[in-house]
């Protein structure tokens, strides 16, 4: 879907305005003046500057905000001390100001230092330090 918004040149909004007003000349009820106004508006914009989500960027470089959504991802590798011992194969860390569930395959007691080496949905998976 954003490949075909990409797409739509001036041409395109031009075309859809006159379309526009052409079927209000045909219908006259004064529906569809201010959309294909608008619409030849856009199309004359676009004609003298390319803006919006209409002008192609170039997507290879890294995106400053791509990291926001995979907070899991920003965990790796950090050190923390279990609350609980492994039961189970599960325990609980207090990561930031936040107490998660973490898998563990060893048996471990409590107040053992782990390393975060990945995540399983909403559960982080750990290793034992040393």
């Amino acid at each position: 879907m954003t490949a075909l918004f990409e797409g739509l040149t001036h041409w395109h909004w031009l075309g859809l305005g006159f379309v526009l007003l052409a079927i209000e000349v045909m219908g006259s009820v004064g529906f569809l003046l201010w959309t294909g106004i608008a619409a030849l508006e856009v199309g004359l914009l676009l004609l003298v500057w390319p803006f919006g989500w209409q002008h192609r960027r170039d997507r290879s470089g890294l995106d400053a905000a791509a990291p926001i959504n995979e907070r899991m991802q920003s965990y790796m590798g950090r050190e923390l001390t279990l609350l609980d011992e492994v039961s189970q194969g599960m325990s609980r860390v207090h990561l930031d100001d936040t107490v998660w569930t973490v898998r563990c395959n060893a048996p471990l007691p409590a107040g053992s230092r782990v390393k975060v080496v990945g995540a399983d949905s909403h559960i982080l998976l750990v290793e034992p330090l040393g």
